[in-house]
């Protein structure tokens, strides 16, 4: 160990009560920031998994174009085999596909005159296969009455009933519950007449209250004769294995799919305005995580300042027996950094309770929060390790930029009028 490191590890515990202060402070910095990044990837994550293993998925295919003008005739053709490319990519753990379409849903009381209809709504149809968009999604859990689609008549007959379900909000509106019936109006892509009377079979409560009030399901069978889309649909929905497969995920696919005249989205794309309302909350975040920095950093520099002008005929006694002013720089700038480090252990200890906490108990919202119309009860930390490398860079480097100033100051320090000075 050279002179200049012996004499900076020596120095810190000869006030050892300034040294525990500044220790604390660094390392309080240290775990508010750790708490912090591991709560917002925790809660981030898990907002994106809710929302895509919910609902979107997290790579979606579509007909070129078909995002940003959605139609009816856009459509995918032979998804069956495309299908079949998704389920030997390793990445992929399922796939559904979708029909979309615009319909009129009415419905009429009970004491109300036949052939009279007292409640309607606009309504988005969604066609799904009750099997594939199961293991996609989940979606049974979303279904709080009533049953889940299944097989029927409809399927294949258009003078059958068929069944349906429909948004929470939207059942509200139309003033039906399960087992009563209604009737779809809209027209097919070949431009004849779409209707059919429909059996309420369940009631879907999403958590997004948008899209409970304009929604309703039926079977992908039934939307592709009703519509006239028989083997075509308008999107696939891809689940992958984890969130950090999708970028890579979404390019092999588009790869294997680009002669098809067929686009490939992740949910950064098709859901944007979520992920840019994220992306808005991140900034914050980063603005919260540099005053925290800021703060522990003024700490150190008034802690290191202090100590400076406490040494003054320390370092005249230096000067005066031919120390280099550079190395009375570098002793000081490592006696930061070497609380610096200490504090980086004490809060890489201290932050791995708190985030081991958080991820297991989380935090229960009361009111639950709505972001991106979806609501969300509960929030957990995640532990990553850009809960430790962010704060241990920041407090390192805070510690060597803000001992640079006294340390400066001490270098300059003139040898005979810090001497004469009692």
């Amino acid at each position: 160990m050279s002179l200049i490191a012996k004499l900076a590890w020596r120095n810190i515990f000869r006030q050892k009560r300034r040294t525990i202060l500044t220790i604390l402070t660094m390392t309080g910095g240290f775990v508010l920031s750790s708490l912090a990044i591991g709560w917002m990837d925790g809660s981030y994550s898990g907002m994106i998994l809710f929302f895509t293993n919910h609902r979107t998925g997290q790579i979606q295919i579509h007909r070129d174009g078909y995002l940003n003008d959605p139609s009816i005739y856009s459509t995918i053709d032979d998804y069956s085999s495309i299908g079949e490319q998704l389920e030997g990519m390793d990445d992929v753990r399922t796939w559904s596909p979708r029909i979309y379409a615009g319909a009129l849903l009415a419905s009429r009381d009970k004491n109300s005159p036949a052939g009279i209809f007292s409640n309607s709504a606009a309504t988005s149809v969604i066609g799904i296969d009750p099997v594939l968009e199961q293991n996609a999604t989940d979606f049974s859990t979303q279904v709080i009455e009533g049953e889940m689609l299944t097989v029927s008549e409809a399927d294949s007959s258009l003078r059958a009933v068929g069944q349906m379900l429909l948004g929470k909000e939207l059942a509200i509106t139309l003033n039906v519950a399960v087992g009563d019936s209604l009737i779809l109006f809209s027209q097919a892509a070949d431009g004849s007449g779409a209707d059919r009377r429909y059996i309420v079979t369940g009631i879907v409560s999403t958590g997004n209250s948008g899209l409970d009030r304009s929604t309703c399901y039926l079977t992908l069978a039934d939307a592709q004769l009703l519509f006239a889309l028989e083997g075509r649909v308008h999107e696939l929905a891809v689940m992958t294995s984890s969130l950090g497969d999708v970028e890579r995920t979404a390019e092999q696919i588009a790869a294997a799919t680009d002669s098809l005249g067929l686009s490939t989205a992740s949910w950064k794309v098709f859901a944007k305005e979520f992920y840019n309302g994220m992306k808005g909350d991140e900034v914050s975040l980063k603005i919260m995580l540099a005053i925290i920095i800021a703060v522990a950093a003024l700490g150190v520099l008034n802690t290191i300042l202090m100590m400076v002008l406490e040494r003054r005929r320390e370092f005249g006694v230096m000067k005066a027996i031919g120390t280099q002013p550079g190395s009375i720089v570098r002793m000081i700038v490592l006696e930061a950094n070497i609380m610096g480090l200490v504090s980086v252990v004490l809060g890489a200890i201290l932050s791995t309770i708190g985030l081991m906490i958080l991820s297991k108990h989380g935090m229960i919202l009361d009111p639950p929060l709505d972001y991106g119309g979806f609501t969300f009860r509960e929030m957990v930390a995640s532990i990553t390790p850009a809960c430790y490398w962010i704060p241990a860079v920041c407090i390192m480097i805070t510690a060597s930029v803000v001992s640079l100033i006294p340390a400066v100051k001490a270098a300059h320090t003139h040898a005979a009028k810090s001497m004469r000075k009692v």
